[in-house]
């Protein structure tokens, strides 16, 4: 019986020298990509990651994923840095409901293409449209998503010719007239 006793202790202490090996062997991977400089600055842009925000990409009533959704998207300038936490805060265009701090796993440096070396990679903005009396104007490509504020609605908005960086929310007293607000209540049964 003491015989079985210590055999049990030693599975007990060669599965912790176990666990402690793995506990060591994980710390050395994870720590090749870890460096004693923080290397985000505010002011500075960066891309944030889109995976735990997979469900921006979809409009609604969609079942499935954008086959060929990007993994990261921005740029966006850092606003706040704290080392101490390993987070900086972003300046998201418009955010109604996402919290614009992240962890800095969560964001890579944004660099911008050399357009001397890569001409073909850049992409001219669209220029707005200027009505006749003088006035800017945009057209709208489709809405997004909707949700109640205060006593309307607001939109979430995509721009013909623009991204999904320029999306923007508008509120519904901005969209009497509009097209793609008729398409978009009509494919809600009336309902935004």
């Amino acid at each position: 019986m003491w015989h079985i006793i210590q055999k049990l202790e030693m599975d007990v202490l060669e599965v912790q020298d176990n666990f402690l090996g793995a506990k060591l062997s994980q710390a050395v991977h994870t720590n090749k990509n870890c460096t004693l400089h923080f290397s985000f600055t505010v002011g500075s842009q960066v891309r944030l990651s889109t995976l735990h925000r997979r469900k921006e990409y979809k409009t609604k009533g969609e079942k499935h994923m954008a086959k060929f959704m990007p993994c990261y998207d921005g740029p966006y300038t850092i606003t706040e840095v704290n080392e101490q936490h390993s987070t900086v805060t972003l300046d998201l265009p418009n955010p109604p409901n996402i919290f614009p701090t992240f962890h800095t796993s969560q964001v890579i440096p944004y660099i911008e293409s050399d357009t001397n070396k890569f001409p073909s990679h850049h992409f001219k903005e669209p220029e707005p449209i200027i009505t006749e009396d003088g006035k800017e104007e945009q057209f709208i490509d489709k809405i997004l998503d909707a949700h109640r504020r205060g006593w309307g609605y607001q939109y979430l908005v995509r721009w013909c010719s623009f991204g999904q960086e320029h999306d923007k929310w508008l509120p519904g007293s901005e969209l009497e007239d509009c097209k793609a607000l008729d398409i978009c209540l009509a494919s809600r049964n009336g309902s935004p």
